[in-house]
């Protein structure tokens, strides 16, 4: 009888359980955060006894279970929001109330028990077989209760048998990648050597100073040196073109040739390390040759992502005019070309925006006096792809000014103070009057008109939909998707900096659209918190929130 009270998968998510999830998501990130934060689980590794240093490697399994939950999430993306259905109306009426209360306590005997396990006096002492046993089976059933809570048994259960190979297979890649992030520990060395190797010959090329001492891989000229670290060895980046070409293979599968595209996976993070290089050897140019200020401060932070962002154009380029990875243009689909038109014009405006938001950080030192030049870039962007926004919903309301106002409350409420005056009024009184003028006209415009329009089209007009549905045009804007409206709301404030302000502001954001399916009415309300901290900024003379 319970299995025939099950409705469709395909009938969407009970708005009840959805709000439920959401609480709770909440309310175990909150605890991750608090308890990862003050127990220094490393500690343990050091302490008397085989049981202490089990233990201490539990960030291990954390950081494998997270990776675990991401592969899961980009495995079944295109099957989640039935899966998620299928949880939530086996989860109608579930007494979760029950669950959650042990859940708290639980977590409470776990809190108590690490406050004397962690405790300064008793670090050196061995760890008892009862304790450790007791810590380890107090925080699993803290995170079994927590999901019993979320759903039934019964809803769990059938998920992991609908789902078990996605499961396997996530299992085994969160697992590969923990031991692939081990291997580089060992074989950054070799890859520092030959980074090193070469970036000299490309120096010996410029100058004919070059100091370099491979045994301390110090590399430069002789104004100018630097040391191959193994962040600058090249496997970071590499790791990040491999997920990122990961991504885009699943992503755009319906229009790539298999199993040749796979081929980009390699191609890709060779060209990336090439460029790891180059990137070295540039660095040195610019500190030997123009401003070792810039060299060690907006160059060196901001060339790696300048490499990664062309990595990526050069293999999505590549991939989609290559008939070696690219399907030919007639079996693709009508609805499929649309699409990758809409999303271009979403996204483009943002890839540009970061894009040149990246190169002016690069030639700044502290104060970004490029900022004109990259708004007019991404306004352009805009102004390019104008007609495809037309059918978009451009209406706003009053609610939506009333959402702006309150997120720009809540913003300024969990703004830290800082730690010392920023120095961009100096800055500013550093060069002429009008052009200071002319910097902060662009400023305001930026940050009230062109950057609520770049971030709400990119977040709210593409991601929000994109994590519903595959074909994200075909979506009507109200619809609520648990995962899209909480995933895109987290990638919005990790995007700012200031993650939890900037989370609940995607929040809401999604809900000014959620509520008539109008982009402007998420325009509206961006543009308005933007206008009202900008004129914070310029009558208290908060400079921090423009930094």
């Amino acid at each position: 009888m319970l299995e025939e009270a099950v409705r469709p998968a395909g009938s969407g998510l009970p708005p009840a359980v959805a709000l439920r999830w959401l609480g709770l998501a909440l309310l175990l990130g909150g605890e991750l955060l608090a308890t990862t934060t003050w127990l220094d689980t490393g500690t343990l590794a050091h302490r008397p006894g085989l049981l202490a240093g089990a233990l201490g490697y539990a960030p291990v399994l954390l950081n494998i279970a997270l990776a675990f939950f991401g592969v899961l999430l980009l495995v079944i993306g295109p099957r989640l929001p039935a899966r998620a259905a299928g949880v939530g109306h086996r989860s109608v009426g579930h007494p979760w109330a029950v669950p959650l209360g042990l859940h708290l306590a639980a977590l409470a005997g776990f809190l108590v028990l690490s406050a004397g396990i962690f405790d300064q006096g008793s670090r050196n002492a061995p760890l008892g077989a009862a304790s450790a046993a007791a810590w380890l089976a107090l925080a699993l059933a803290t995170f079994a209760l927590w999901l019993s809570a979320l759903a039934p048994w019964r809803a769990w259960r059938w998920l992991m048998t609908e789902e078990r190979r996605a499961l396997l297979a996530s299992a085994a890649v969160a697992v590969g990648a923990w031991l692939a992030g081990q291997a580089t520990q060992v074989l950054w060395r070799p890859l520092a050597d030959a980074t090193f190797r070469i970036s000299r010959g490309l120096l010996e090329l410029l100058y004919p100073d070059v100091v370099a001492d491979a045994s301390r891989r110090i590399l430069g000229t002789a104004s100018f040196q630097v040391e191959i670290a193994p962040s600058c060895s090249g496997y970071e980046g590499i790791g990040l073109i491999v997920a990122f070409v990961g991504v885009y293979l699943w992503l755009f599968r319906a229009s790539l040739r298999f199993p040749q595209a796979l081929l980009l996976l390699p191609i890709g993070a060779g060209i990336i390390w090439l460029f790891n290089a180059v990137r070295i050897t540039a660095l040195i140019a610019v500190g030997s040759s123009w401003s070792p200020q810039i060299a060690a401060g907006g160059f060196h932070s901001q060339a790696g992502w300048i490499s990664f962002i062309a990595v990526a154009l050069l293999v999505v380029g590549a991939s989609h005019r290559t008939r070696l990875f690219a399907q030919r243009q007639d079996a693709v689909d009508a609805p499929a070309a649309q699409h990758a038109v809409l999303a271009a014009a979403l996204l483009v405006p943002f890839v540009v925006l970061m894009a040149a938001s990246i190169v002016t950080t690069a030639v700044s030192v502290g104060f970004d006096a490029w900022y004109p030049l990259k708004v007019s870039a991404a306004a352009g962007a805009l102004w390019y792809f104008r007609a495809a926004y037309r059918p978009l919903g451009w209406e706003w309301s009053w609610h939506s000014v009333a959402i702006g106002a309150a997120v720009f409350a809540l913003w300024i409420l969990l703004e830290p103070a800082p730690e010392s005056p920023p120095a961009l009024p100096g800055d500013l009184a550093a060069i002429p009057v009008w052009l200071a003028g002319l910097w902060l006209v662009f400023r305001i415009i930026g940050s009230v008109v062109v950057v609520p329009l770049v971030e709400e089209l990119a977040f709210r007009g593409y991601l929000l939909r994109k994590f519903a549905a595959r074909r994200f045009e075909d979506l009507d804007p109200r619809h609520f998707s648990l995962l899209a409206f909480v995933a895109s709301s987290v990638l919005f404030g990790v995007l700012h900096g200031r993650w939890l302000a900037g989370t609940l502001a995607g929040m809401a954001y999604a809900l000014a659209v959620y509520r008539r399916g109008q982009i402007g009415d998420a325009v509206a309300a961006h543009g308005t918190t933007n206008a009202l901290i900008a004129l914070h900024v310029l009558v208290l003379r908060e400079w921090s929130l423009w930094t």
